[in-house]
């Protein structure tokens, strides 16, 4: 029997229409700090815009993270326990401008994915280590 994969039309801001199967949506039962309301993303990547990757929200499309994986900017980056990085991705959410032009990674609050079980969550860090804003690029003052 020939299985149809179940697929879904979002209407992005950011690359405006997407068709993605149902079986790449992740659920967060939690879901993200700030928009708890919202339980499903998917995970895009684009080319032009690699390492980074988006979380788009299912529930509300014109919702959506930059995301990129802590590794890049901490190659000793440790969350304080163990996860199977075989079956679990982490991730930090991306401010692409804050409050003072920089762009900055929330390291304190990560995401992580079960790859398996098509779930995430995102965890807020209990030790001071790392940062909501750290600072990945300053904006230039000419």
């Amino acid at each position: 029997m020939d299985s149809q994969k179940v697929k879904i039309i979002l209407q992005t801001n950011q690359f405006g229409n997407l068709e993605v199967e149902e079986d790449s949506i992740y659920f967060f039962p939690n879901g993200v700090l700030g928009f708890e309301d919202y339980k499903n993303y998917v995970l895009i990547s684009e080319e032009g815009t690699a390492p980074f990757k988006w979380l788009i929200s299912i529930d509300e499309p014109s919702i959506g993270f930059p995301i990129l994986s802590p590794f890049y900017l901490d190659s000793e980056y440790n969350i304080g326990k163990n996860i199977d990085l075989d079956n679990n991705v982490l991730f930090v959410i991306i401010t692409l401008q804050d409050q003072n032009g920089n762009m900055s990674a929330n390291l304190k609050a990560p995401l992580i994915f079960n790859i398996k079980q098509m779930t995430g969550e995102q965890l807020i860090l209990p030790f001071e280590k790392y940062l909501t804003n750290y600072i990945i690029t300053r904006e230039s003052k000419e």
